[in-house]
């Protein structure tokens, strides 16, 4: 049989696992650095052989010259000594003219603004130990990033149309890899910003956890917003509290042409409505709001750059779902009874219930983004705070709505799970008491999915929920009614 190749002769398959596992590093963050993302780890992850992750980590890092074939599989992501493609800077004595000298940089600034990408660096005495093979698995991470983004496929309709708002490059600075879609030539940046890295001090100083996780958090949605300053990193926490959108998120210009989706992440798309629900949740928690305090539709308007006609709208959609109330004239944040709870949950279930059975049926490539996601679970049990446990668990159970194939169910799921993070909200709940069984039900729930066990997921499925919504009544300011649930969850 002969292999379908692309034209430029490579192995198409090639190609495919080269996005396979730039989406699994892109999304790592800084677990990069740990065993579980060797290229062994990762090829038993994806089911790609370990020759095919091996070469797409050196493609990806473009720091080694691609191997043709091999019966010793090195890992590229932990490369001895990778070979450092040409940088025209280089070739010009940028670097070395200006008396910097290799691996003193470091990453001192990462911005995605559509049309441009920024990678600066800055020069500095290398201090702590040397730790070269979590150094380059760092920077193949960043690379990673970049790769998912998709930023190649953008186009600017009308040149000088859109402004970035990121400060350009002057002249030819040596420490900056600058990408913009009016001039499009992005192997250049990525041999550029690749050729710096190399220059990178070998510690993991060098390429910061904090900025890894950031990417990771952005990765599925091409980068755009990413805004992270090596002095400013140091305020910023470890998880994304909201795991939802920011100020920057909720709209892209009209000039940019979306990129494809990447296949590999999660292919939910929000709607203002839905974005304005997370900031909601974000404003409850972060304000000190309880139930029954009025929320201002322009407030939230100047923070989501919408118009406060638009906020409006969309909240009083929120009222008609029962995610705000609407008392003399103003929107409140609503009560939470424990009838709500169990209203909730009970639909969650079934309707969880059919997403797993189809979740069983689908291939296993399918379920790498849940799996990735139950990554980000177990992470956040063991470094996150006590909400990021409950946070990343919502997005491993929509990981797993969206791997179903079933796209209608896959929405409402979705529309319910924001219902689940402002009952959140307005309770305050604490989950670290639950941490290790939540942790422990999504990975059963995963194996038996992953085994095609239908129903031993929905068994676990309803262990989980009748666990959740005990927790979460426990709090509310009505008794939880126990027949109730009993009767619903049947």
């Amino acid at each position: 049989m002969i292999m379908q190749t692309t034209g430029r002769g490579r192995p198409r398959i090639q190609d495919t696992a080269d996005d396979i596992v730039a989406s699994v590093l892109a999304t790592a963050g800084a677990r990069v650095s740990t065993p579980d993302f060797s290229t062994r780890r990762i090829a038993e992850l994806t089911g790609l052989s370990q020759t095919l992750v091996s070469r797409g980590c050196r493609r990806i890092r473009r720091a080694a010259t691609e191997v043709a074939d091999s019966s010793h599989p090195v890992d590229p992501v932990d490369p001895v000594d990778p070979v450092d493609p040409v940088d025209p800077v280089d070739q010009a004595g940028g670097l070395e003219a200006r008396g910097i000298r290799a691996r003193e940089l470091v990453v001192a600034e990462v911005q995605v603004r559509f049309p441009q990408i920024v990678v600066r660096f800055a020069a500095r005495p290398v201090t702590g130990l040397a730790q070269r093979t979590i150094a380059e698995r760092r920077a193949t991470a960043l690379m990673a990033a970049l790769h998912a983004s998709e930023a190649a496929h953008w186009r600017v309709r009308e040149a000088g149309a859109v402004s970035s708002g990121v400060a350009p490059l002057q002249g030819s600075d040596p420490l900056s890899a600058c990408w913009d879609a009016h001039d499009p030539d992005w192997e250049r940046f990525m041999d550029r910003t690749a050729s710096l890295l190399t220059r990178c001090a070998p510690t993991t100083d060098a390429v910061p956890g904090d900025l890894l996780d950031l990417l990771a958090r952005r990765a599925g949605r091409g980068l755009h917003g990413t805004d992270w300053r090596r002095e400013a990193s140091k305020k910023r926490s470890t998880f994304d509290s909201d795991m939802g959108l920011g100020p920057d998120d909720t709209a892209l210009s009209a000039e940019l042409e979306r990129s494809p989706r990447n296949r590999w992440f999660s292919q939910v798309e929000l709607s203002v409505t839905e974005q304005i629900a997370i900031a909601l949740r974000r404003e409850i928690t972060n304000s000190g709001f309880r139930a029954g305090d009025r929320l201002s539709p322009d407030v939230l308007g100047e923070r989501l750059r919408l118009s406060r006609s638009a906020v409006r709208s969309a909240m009083s959609r929120l009222v008609d779902d029962g995610l705000l109330d609407f008392h003399q004239g103003g929107f409140r944040v609503p009560a939470v009874t424990g009838a709500d709870v169990v209203d909730l949950y009970a639909a969650r279930l079934h309707l969880g219930m059919v997403l797993l059975r189809a979740c069983a049926m689908q291939p296993r490539h399918r379920m790498l983004p849940v799996r990735l996601a139950l990554g980000a679970v177990e992470a956040a049990a063991t470094q996150g705070t006590r909400s990021d446990v409950g946070l990343t668990d919502l997005q491993f159970q929509q990981e797993l709505a969206e791997a179903s194939g079933l796209s209608q169910s896959a929405r409402g799921f979705h529309a319910l799970t924001l219902r689940v993070r402002m009952f959140i909200a307005v309770l305050r709940l604490d989950y670290s008491p639950a941490v290790e069984r939540i942790v422990s039900d999504d990975r059963r729930i995963l194996s038996a999915v992953l085994a095609g066990d239908a129903e031993a997921a929905v068994r676990a499925w309803r262990a989980k929920l009748d666990n959740a919504v005990r927790h979460m009544s426990a709090l509310a300011p009505e008794s939880f009614d126990a027949e109730l649930w009993a009767r619903l969850s049947r």
